[in-house]
């Protein structure tokens, strides 16, 4: 059958490429028989992903279910079969680009993958991006791309998942927490504003990127201040709810979480409030981080939540919070360098 998928007949092409698809379902008693062969199979399917509408849609399908096995992923570690990817989800008449991000994210579970793309360049896209770096034209086509803005076919949530798999380690969080050069932004700012999108896909991912990047200790100032990358309020926001609060309680809230109204609605998935939960914790770890949420009356929004919150791991986490925020500070608290660092591995085990 394998033969059949570089046929020069679409015909024959578009019958090999409707068998292998149900061929590579996980369910499938064929599925380790072809995953055996992937060294055979994944190439032919990714030029596949060019041909008519049919054929491709089948082909990638197939990569997607493929992909799911770690043995198969190694066989996208190169710049080749990374860079035509990339081309794929960034080309604006693309039909097949949502599954081919989720491709993409199948793949970036993979730390030798993850490495490759942080530096990989696929030159420029007009209409989309001066940057010849993926990660650039990833974030951009995120941004540019939701609700079927740059492709009609796609919504591109699926990067989400991406960027948060790239943050597990110390280069991903250094390129979101660094301006590009291109247009002199900080990446994270770009995508953080999706914290509240109505996709979960979309706004988990982006959940996930933000608390991943505050492991970068030395960077908790940049992260909290207004001026710079002003996290704060987009990690508080989904926490909050439509619970009235007192107005000297409300006085010192970011600007951006003052009268929201009694319509605000907390975050409705628990993995996602004990992302966020999270996040607040690893702030917690240093004093700058500590302080300003103190400034920022970060306590009256984690009590309101405690009153109705019902998972026990965000009741934990939020238990963990307030004791770091109430606490009395010492000399030794109020000097990072003298805590003990237990967050200094590579990557980061996600919940």
């Amino acid at each position: 059958l394998i033969q059949f998928l570089t046929n020069p007949r679409p015909d024959v092409r578009q019958v090999a490429s409707s068998y292998i698809v149900g061929f590579t379902h996980p369910t499938s008693d064929n599925f380790d028989l072809v995953v055996s062969r992937a060294d055979k199979i994944v190439r032919p399917l990714l030029v596949m992903c060019h041909d008519n509408p049919v054929v491709a849609h089948d082909a990638i399908r197939s990569l997607v279910n493929l992909t799911t096995k770690p043995s198969v992923c190694a066989h996208f570690d190169d710049e080749d079969s990374l860079s035509m990817i990339v081309r794929l989800i960034t080309n604006p008449s693309m039909v097949i680009a949502d599954l081919c991000c989720m491709l993409l994210s199948n793949l970036t579970k993979i730390d030798r993958i993850c490495h490759r793309l942080s530096t990989l360049v696929v030159g420029e896209t007009p209409g989309l991006c001066s940057s010849p770096l993926a990660m650039d034209q990833l974030t951009d086509v995120f941004v540019k791309g939701m609700d079927n803005k740059f492709n009609k076919d796609a919504n591109y949530g699926f990067l989400a998942s991406v960027f948060s798999d790239m943050t597990t380690y110390p280069f991903g969080r250094k390129y979101f927490l660094e301006r590009t050069s291109y247009d002199g932004k900080l990446p994270i700012t770009k995508i953080m504003v999706f914290n509240e999108y109505p996709d979960i896909i979309r706004r988990g991912g982006v959940d996930s990127t933000m608390k991943n990047v505050c492991f970068e200790k030395d960077k908790h100032r940049e992260i909290l201040d207004p001026k710079e990358t002003n996290m704060l309020p987009y990690i508080l926001l989904p926490l909050c709810g439509p619970e009235e609060i007192e107005m000297d309680d409300m006085e010192k809230f970011p600007d951006e979480l003052q009268l929201l109204g009694d319509d605000k609605q907390r975050e409705s998935d628990p993995k996602l409030r004990a992302t966020l939960l999270e996040a607040i914790n690893l702030l917690c770890t240093t004093y700058f981080g500590r302080q300003t949420l103190r400034d920022k009356n970060a306590y009256a929004i984690l009590r309101e939540m405690h009153k109705v919150e019902k998972d026990d791991m965000c009741i934990d986490l939020n238990d963990r919070a307030v004791q770091l925020l109430m606490r009395d500070e010492s000399k030794e608290t109020m000097d990072d360098s003298l805590q003990a660092n237990a967050m200094d591995d590579d990557t980061i085990e996600e919940i």
